[in-house]
């Protein structure tokens, strides 16, 4: 018989790969620290498990697991260096209970169970082990999952279970040694080893006759010891349960909070779009479409309320605040709220208090920076052209166009669409293969069609039967009959065509990598027509220097309305000053004498657009130059992280669609939750 075995329960948050190589390494982490002595048995539950193979060289541990498998109705094992791998024999739901309780039995001979399944089963894996002996480990990617693993880590520790996030990447070779029951070594290594030791404490001591053995051997003498100690333990215990009490009730407010705020910026992305439309229409009538500020806000709110009275918050004592208000597009939220709970284990406390915060806002997709890695460029494949990403997804950018177009349609009927994966060149292609060399599951590297850039590997399961429904419609094609999340774009040139290395789209200096449009930037203005939301004194100016500079008019004006509302006196509290809202030195940089000219004021914004075009190669990134100054944007490649940069390029970006300004709708906004 064993002690009590401990469970880890591994799972991949969102679209992430690499949870089966982090619940491998953490295992090895344990094993190594036990030199060996810890049964360690990593158990795949997840749908498409497939029978594990063993290796030459294994531990004993690992041996006697393998040999108690083979004797089990429930499981079938391996033994992979220092782990025993292992699955249930049959997929079905009965069969995987019934493989984790046999696992945990402590007459199996596992000390440490590591359970690996699908996202929809973590919490059932949780749940087979009520009790202080189970942790969970996640792996996710730190960029659009944040929100989302943040919210699920905090639920875990306010029920008490350690948990840790792996989000750092795993090189191949530390992913190779790992599913051999190898230590990763490197930096995976130590990043494993740490888990192992927060995650599952190191095993006590076996002292002959346990912990009880050295008080027997001291007889009566050390019982009042012992009593005191115990009394002593008892009172600790009653403190702990009434702090951890208080914290996990303010764990679970705060976590209503986040949701809360993450509604209410849901609701405003949503809406966003229908605050730039015109308020009439072409007739004079009402535009049905458009939403006023006032109900913007209003709907916003009436989101956070629901979503905190649906998370067990009073509704009364939730306030609902936009710091940037005042702008004529808010883009922020802030939920502060407060609660009351009982104290158990504190005899006549009526109660004690407490308060919370959160704050999310919108904010334009992230544009990954090349020099951290992520090219602008595909090389080493089929297609040789500019990538767009979507989701941190590289592709074709015409493809991306249309997923934009594809992803608003879902949102409008209910259904949110998620890119698993998308340009692959053929040394990523050879790094599946290797890992799974069945043509029937992953094509062989040089024949993938996703060394093209037009398909997508889309879920989640969930929206199959739309996508096969709808797909179509937006230019894609399921490419195979049992691959309901594969889908390749056909509206565009052949997939790695000569037509095709342009990106899908003509050349222009509005370019590649970060949200392609098929116009140069002085097309976009649509035959030189102006936003009805430009006063007619300042329409002539606008057109004449948007012509010299070939810079969008409509571009020019929201930039304007943005920086100024159209005042040509406007002075920022930051010293910007005029209707451009210049600042003094790059006034006298752009020749620009007297910033509160309109005339002179637009001559000199038309220039700097147009030469922070031409550098950047980019709208939003010009925009966010403009903003944030040039060398904040050629540090990254991306608009920086100030929340007046990216709600300042929102906002015109929405003044632009709004007014059918752009030649192809911007990428879909973010929501992000920010504390």
């Amino acid at each position: 018989m064993t002690e009590d075995s401990h469970l880890v329960v591994c799972t991949g948050v969102g679209a992430v790969r690499g949870a089966e190589t982090a619940a491998a390494a953490l295992a090895v982490g344990v094993a190594v620290r036990e030199l060996g002595d810890t049964g360690t048995l990593l158990l795949d539950l997840r749908a498409a498990a497939r029978n594990p193979r063993g290796t030459l060289l294994a531990s004993g541990s690992a041996r006697a697991l393998e040999s108690v498998c083979g004797a089990a109705n429930t499981l079938r094992g391996a033994a992979r260096g220092r782990v025993c791998f292992a699955v249930a024999k049959e997929g079905n739901d009965d069969m995987r209970d019934a493989a984790i309780e046999q696992a945990l039995d402590p007459g199996f001979g596992a000390a440490l169970v590591v359970c690996l399944c699908d996202p929809a089963e973590f919490r059932h894996c949780l749940a087979r082990r009520v009790g202080a002996r189970r942790s969970a480990l996640l792996r996710a990617a730190p960029g659009v999952e944040r929100p989302l693993l943040a919210l699920t880590c905090r639920e875990l520790l306010s029920e008490r279970i350690p948990v840790k996030a792996w989000t750092a990447p795993i090189g191949p070779i530390p992913a190779r040694r790992a599913l051999a029951g190898l230590e990763p070594g490197g930096e995976s290594g130590r990043r494993a080893a740490r888990f192992a030791e927060r995650l599952v404490p190191a095993r006590r001591s076996r002292l002959k006759g346990g912990w009880s053995a050295p008080l027997r051997a001291e007889g009566a003498q050390a019982l009042p010891a012992v009593l005191g100690i115990s009394v002593l333990v008892v009172a600790l215990a009653l403190i702990l349960t009434a702090l951890g009490g208080a914290a996990g009730a303010k764990g679970r407010l705060q976590r209503a909070a986040d949701l809360a705020a993450l509604s209410t910026a849901r609701s405003m992305r949503d809406d966003l779009p229908r605050l730039f439309l015109p308020p009439l229409l072409a007739n004079g009538s009402p535009n049905p479409a458009h939403i006023g500020k006032d109900e913007y806000l209003d709907q916003a709110r009436i989101a956070g309320a629901d979503a905190a009275e649906r998370n067990g918050m009073n509704p009364e004592l939730v306030a609902v605040s936009f710091p940037d208000g005042g702008s004529f597009a808010p883009l922020r939220v802030r939920v502060a709220a407060n609660g009351e709970f009982e104290v158990s284990g504190n005899a006549g406390t009526e109660g004690a208090s407490t308060s919370v915060k959160a704050k999310a806002e919108i904010a334009p997709p992230t544009i990954p920076d090349p020099a951290g890695g992520t090219p602008t460029m595909a090389s080493g494949g089929g297609y040789a052209g500019p990538l767009a990403y979507r989701q941190g997804k590289p592709m074709r950018p015409d493809v991306a166009v249309a997923f934009d177009r594809m992803t608003r349609a879902a949102a409008g009927a209910g259904v949110s669409l998620t890119i698993n994966s998308g340009y692959r060149s053929d040394a990523e292609q050879q790094v599946l293969w290797e890992q799974n060399p069945d043509p029937r599951m992953v094509a062989p590297p040089g024949t993938s069609l996703h060394r093209c850039g037009t398909e997508l590997d889309i879920g989640p399961p969930e929206v199959y039967g739309w996508l096969a429904t709808n797909a179509g419609r937006f230019g894609f094609l399921q490419r195979y009959s049992w691959e309901a999340w594969h889908y390749g774009y056909t509206a565009g040139p052949e997939p790695c065509s000569a037509e095709g290395e342009s990106g899908g789209v003509e050349p222009s200096r509005s370019g590649a990598g970060a949200g392609v449009h098929a116009k140069s930037d002085g097309e976009l203005a649509g035959g030189g027509g102006l936003p009805g939301f430009v006063p007619a004194r300042y329409r002539a100016m606008l057109l004449a220097a948007a012509a010299r500079h070939d810079v969008s008019a409509a571009l020019l004006a929201a930039q304007i309305m943005a920086e100024s509302n159209f005042n040509p006196s406007a002075v920022s509290p930051a010293g910007a000053q005029g209707i451009a809202q210049f600042m003094p030195a790059t006034a006298l940089a752009y020749g620009l004498d007297d910033p509160f000219d309109p005339k002179q004021a637009i001559e000199a914004q038309a220039t700097m657009m147009g030469e922070l075009l031409a550098q950047f190669g980019s709208i939003e990134l010009a925009l966010a130059a403009y903003n944030a100054g040039p060398g904040a944007v050629a540090g990254c490649n991306c608009i920086p992280p100030y929340p007046e940069t990216q709600a300042y390029v929102v906002r015109i970006m929405g003044l632009l669609g709004g007014a059918g300004e752009l030649a192809v709708p911007p990428p879909a906004l973010e929501v992000r939750l920010v504390a």
